[in-house]
């Protein structure tokens, strides 16, 4: 769903610009200033925004340039909308940025058409540019990766024809195993090229199955150990006999060997490359390979997994890398529901981290969750009384607004610690809206506490940067229900009707 920042100081303009772009389909989020819009645009980014001139302190054309100058937001298109026509406004309007102008006052039909016609052109420009920097890579290992390893079969191969008569047999010996480490390089790197094909054209098979992972783990790594074995690099394990995965087992075996080979090429020979895993937290399980090879610096993670940055760099003893095996492995596990994160120091080695479901009932587990807080009997009537535990100051304002019809009084704290206070000064607070991440003690934390003391609030959590396992998290910790940042306010209205009559 399209996703509109409107920008106006008159909340009349909001609302009417809101009930239009809501009839149509549309997320709309409405702000009344200028500094407010750029701090919500920072938080989730919009798909268009909807911006008006005149308003007080910083007017429409500041605002434009400072989101253009910022390079995570400068794709977004702008509409102006102002009662400005004069055209030297509009040249101005179209020099800070705008893709657009409308003027005041505007008819539905023409901003519908518009918003229409910019979300589209932006989409495609989207889908352009990942295009491109999927054929960029394609080519990239076609003319570069490829040619090495076929390079060194065709030195090998001449100097065999032409000298064959005068080689020792140690001769021999030495270009037969730099071949086979050749061709073991082609055939890994063929193999994730042609894995990655098959997913970009949706073609990959997706077959989990309930697995031990300490017996499968040795099984696929058993190559890999050689590699690491002839630069001296030690391979250890710490993975409980027990301890199952829920998992496609082509999809773990290339996750695991390209994770392996990589702390292998980037290890030192004399280094270490240790494997562990244990039961995280509502039916997950956290494997983690951790080397003690070169590391990364911060910008080489930050672009890590990005098709159209270069991240690959010869292996410590010239091993070959592009980098394609990364992506393949971010996506293979996302295909799970699970994460990839990684952690690096330049020098210091590098760990990275997997997230995978324990069993095949992490996806009915979250339904389960879902559906016996929807059957919870409520036994409340009236207008309630409301504690938004929320850091930061747009999100407070925007779920104030949104919870108003619904409140006869609303609580406002910024950290978990005075959301626990603010419930045991305050027991007859009906509903706590509790973001998750907040600096000090975070709302899983802050919920754990409440509940020793009340157990008939109902806590919602939410959350900017809902992962699968959050939802779960929540319940876990005393939580009747969870929702994703940035709130939808009819998904709200829906989760509060499920345990409130109003």
């Amino acid at each position: 769903m399209p996703n509109i920042l409107i920008v106006d100081d008159v909340p009349a303009n909001l609302k009417v610009l809101g009930d239009i772009l809501e009839r149509e389909g549309y997320k709309v989020r409405p702000v009344p200033s200028g500094k407010l819009a750029l701090q919500v645009s920072a938080i989730a980014k919009p798909d268009l925004i909807l911006l008006d001139i005149m308003m007080p302190g910083m007017d429409g054309f500041e605002v434009c340039r400072l989101l253009k100058e910022n390079k995570n937001l400068s794709d977004v298109p702008v509409i102006f909308i102002s009662a400005l026509s004069d055209t030297s406004d509009i040249v101005n309007a179209l020099n800070s940025g705008a893709v657009d102008y409308i003027t005041k006052p505007f008819r539905a039909e023409e901003v519908i058409a518009r918003v229409k016609t910019h979300l589209k052109l932006y989409h495609q420009n989207k889908e352009l540019h990942e295009l491109n920097a999927t054929k960029d890579k394609f080519f990239s290992i076609i003319a570069h990766d490829l040619r090495s390893p076929f390079n060194n079969f065709l030195g090998l191969t001449q100097i065999m024809v032409e000298e064959l008569p005068l080689l020792t047999i140690t001769d021999l010996e030495e270009i037969a195993l730099t071949l086979r480490d050749s061709a073991v390089n082609l055939f890994s790197l063929l193999g994730n090229l042609l894995e990655w094909a098959r997913m970009q054209r949706g073609l990959t098979t997706f077959e989990p199955v309930l697995c031990k992972l300490m017996p499968e783990v040795s099984k696929i790594l058993a190559l890999a150990e050689q590699a690491a074995a002839k630069k001296g690099i030690t391979v250890s394990y710490s993975i409980p006999d027990d301890l199952t995965v829920f998992a496609d087992y082509n999809m773990l075996g290339g996750v695991m060997r390209n994770l392996v080979s990589n702390a292998t090429k980037f290890t030192d020979k004399g280094g270490a490359i240790t494997i562990t895993a244990k039961p995280g937290s509502a039916g997950w399980v956290e494997i983690c390979i951790q080397d003690s090879g070169i590391g990364m610096d911060k910008d080489m993670i930050a672009n890590l997994f990005s098709l159209d940055k270069n991240t690959s760099r010869p292996g410590t003893v010239g091993e070959p890398s592009t980098g394609l095996g990364l992506i393949i492995c971010k996506d293979f596990i996302e295909k799970h529901g699970g994460e990839l994160r990684v952690e690096s120091e330049t020098g210091q080695g590098s760990t990275f981290r997997i997230t995978l479901p324990a069993d095949s009932s992490w996806e009915e587990k979250s339904k389960t969750a879902m559906t016996t807080a929807a059957e919870k009997p409520a036994g409340n009537s009236g207008k309630l009384k409301i504690l938004i535990a929320e850091d930061d100051e747009t999100s407070q304002m925007l779920l104030a607004i949104a919870v108003k019809k619904f409140s006869k009084e609303t609580i406002k704290v910024y950290t978990g610690a005075d959301a626990v206070t603010a419930c045991h000064n305050n027991p007859d607070v009906n509903l706590v809206l509790m973001d998750v991440k907040m600096p000090g003690m975070d709302g899983y934390e802050a919920t754990r506490l409440i509940r020793q003391f009340n157990k008939e609030v109902v806590i919602i959590a939410q959350t900017a940067y809902s992962q699968i396992g959050d939802q779960e998290k929540a319940m876990e910790a005393g939580c009747n229900d969870f929702i994703s940042k940035p709130i939808e306010v009819d998904l709200l209205k829906e989760r509060i009707d499920k345990y409130f009559v109003v």
